[in-house]
C-alpha cells in the first residue's frame, strides 16, 4: 500500500532546497502533500534572512499553526507519517495537539525553533523532535528532557546545526543529510532498526 507523506516546510518553502528531499521520499514510493508558508507558490530567497521577512509578512507562526492543522484535518485519509522542518516543525507540533492518529499515525519534527512556547501541548501520536546541537532561544539539553516526559514524545540533540536538513539553508550538512532522511524513510517503511534505506542521493 502506497504510504502517504505529509511534509510542512521550513521557511524557505518550496525551494529548490525542498527538492531533495521530496525526490528522495517519492523515490521510496511515497505521495506526498506538500505545505508550505506561501501557498505553493516557488520560492527564490537569497538567505535566510529575506526568507524569514517573507514568512513573517505573508504567513507568521500563528497562521502557519491554523495551515498546518487544516492540512491535518482535511486529508481523506490519514497520513503515514507527518514532517516539519524549522517554523513548520513548531507550527506541526501546535497541530499535533488537536489531532489524533486518526488524521496522523506518527510525526518527526526537525528542529522546531519555537517549540519553547509551547511546552504545555501534548501531540495525541507517537512524535520525534529532533534538534541541532543548540538553539538561541533556549537550552536543548533542558527542552529535550522535558519533552520525553510526554507519553509518545521522544526527543534528541544532535550534533548538526539548525537548517542541516536543507540544501537552501547555510547550516546545510549533508552528512546529517543522509542520516535523517535515512532514518525518515525506515520510520515510513516500518523498519526503524533495519538497515539503511538505499539509493539517497
Amino acid at each position: 500500500m502506497t504510504k502517504v507523506v505529509l511534509v510542512i516546510s521550513d521557511i524557505f518553502g518550496a525551494c529548490s532546497g525542498l527538492e531533495r528531499l521530496l525526490a528522495d521520499l517519492r523515490q521510496s514510493g511515497a505521495t506526498l502533500h506538500l505545505v508550505d508558508p506561501y501557498q505553493g507558490k516557488a520560492q527564490q530567497f537569497t538567505g535566510e534572512a529575506q526568507a524569514y521577512d517573507a514568512y513573517i509578512a505573508q504567513c507568521g507562526h500563528d497562521n502557519y499553526a491554523v495551515i498546518a492543522a487544516q492540512a491535518l484535518q482535511r486529508s481523506g485519509q490519514p497520513y503515514d507519517i507527518a514532517l516539519g522542518f524549522s517554523a513548520g516543525a513548531t507550527a506541526l507540533w501546535r497541530a499535533l495537539a488537536t489531532c489524533d492518529s486518526a488524521q496522523v499515525k506518527q510525526a518527526i519534527l526537525f528542529y522546531p525553533g519555537q517549540i519553547h512556547q509551547h511546552l504545555a501541548l501534548q501531540p495525541q501520536l507517537a512524535t520525534e523532535v529532533i534538534f541541532g546541537h543548540s538553539e538561541p532561544h533556549f537550552d536543548v539539553a533542558s527542552v529535550c528532557a522535558q519533552l520525553q516526559t510526554k507519553p509518545g514524545v521522544s526527543a534528541q540533540p544532535t550534533r548538526f546545526t539548525h537548517g542541516f536538513m536543507n540544501p537552501s539553508s547555510s547550516a546545510f550538512d549533508e552528512q546529517g543529510y543522509k542520516q535523517y532522511a535515512r532514518l525518515i524513510l525506515r520510520t515510513l517503511q516500518g523498519n526503524v532498526a533495519t538497515e539503511p534505506a538505499k539509493g539517497l542521493r
